[in-house]
């Protein structure tokens, strides 16, 4: 966030840091890779910052600047986690009914070595594991990016199973590719000659 040097901005800061600072908590921070509680902090440590910077720059004060200070929070301090909890349990229940994600599981096993490390069927499998093992073992992180991007997940349900559909149909047509045309060596007994005995 810019930061400029007049008290008329920084009463401004100040005011949607204080916002900020509630917003994420009660309704939680969007990073997916951390912790409601490090954004809540990060939003106090703001509220600080202006108003030292407004005690600096001197002259009359915001009303904001008479609020108080928000508390710190834990770092892993997570907003709603009962919410976050049930929409968890949505959201494996939708996973497990998408027939995209029954396709993967009931292929899985058929699959190549090679298709299976290029399709990332394990990884995009593994999204739904990872939420149940969230919900297991209440890892409220995880089951926010779950709660909040769920399309996301069924997007790579669905994208890989075309991504294998394209590989299969590929390792198909090479099977009926003249040797010829896949760089190899043609014996005489494929040309339909017979071996010469010396």
């Amino acid at each position: 966030m810019g930061r400029k040097g007049n008290t008329a901005d920084y009463a401004e800061e100040l005011k949607k840091d204080y916002e900020c600072w509630f917003t994420r908590w009660k309704e939680g921070w969007s990073d997916p890779g951390y912790p409601d509680g490090t954004g809540i902090n990060g939003a106090r440590g703001r509220i600080v910052y202006d108003k030292k910077e407004l005690e600096k720059a001197g002259g009359e004060m915001p009303e904001e600047y008479f609020r108080p200070l928000p508390p710190e929070v834990p770092e892993n301090y997570m907003a709603r986690p009962k919410a976050l909890w049930y929409g968890g349990i949505q959201r494996y229940r939708q996973y497990l009914a998408d027939e995209n994600y029954q396709y993967l599981c009931q292929v899985r096993d058929s699959l190549s070595r090679e298709t299976i490390k290029h399709s990332s069927i394990d990884n995009v499998i593994g999204y739904a594991k990872g939420l149940k093992y969230a919900l297991e073992h209440k890892d409220f992180l995880t089951l926010r990016r779950h709660f909040k991007y769920p399309e996301m997940y069924m997007e790579s349900f669905r994208d890989c199973r075309v991504r294998i559909g394209e590989m299969l149909l590929k390792e198909e047509k090479q099977k009926h590719v003249p040797v010829e045309e896949k760089g190899g060596q043609i014996s005489l007994f494929e040309m339909g000659m017979p071996h010469m005995h010396r």
